[in-house]
């Protein structure tokens, strides 16, 4: 029934979860998925993150696949975003794969990265 290549991507698929009664003040990182429903008072870094409907997230938050559907307040990096209609965030959007659905709020600039771009590392030496 499940995969150790699942979808939350960290082998256990289970992902990391911050319930609705639950307020953090500080950083999360990890590998893997994170679920959260509470409240997020600092930046949230892992390979892909659910906001849920009734949660907020004030911080930036670089993930690679990121789905929102309540508030973010600050910066959202990855390669892709998706913006419910419960959406609302308050920042810019850094992103390769954009999706929003009818009724998000968002304000803020939206930033399309190349995938090549993002990858790169460019050496400029003095010329002659």
């Amino acid at each position: 029934m499940f995969s150790k290549t699942d979808r939350y991507g960290a082998g256990n698929g289970v992902p990391s979860i911050i319930s609705a009664d639950m307020n953090v003040s500080g950083n999360l990182s990890g590998d893997g998925a994170m679920q959260i429903d509470g409240t997020v008072n600092g930046d949230v870094r892992c390979a892909e993150v659910t906001i849920g409907r009734n949660a907020q997230v004030v911080g930036q938050v670089e993930c690679d696949t990121v789905h929102v559907h309540g508030t973010v307040t600050g910066e959202i990096r990855a390669r892709s975003v998706s913006l419910s209609a419960s959406a609302r965030v308050t920042g810019d959007i850094q992103h390769e794969e954009l999706s929003i659905e009818a009724g998000a709020y968002m304000e803020g600039q939206l930033l399309r990265r190349d995938a090549q771009q993002s990858r790169l590392n460019l050496v400029v030496g003095e010329g002659s």
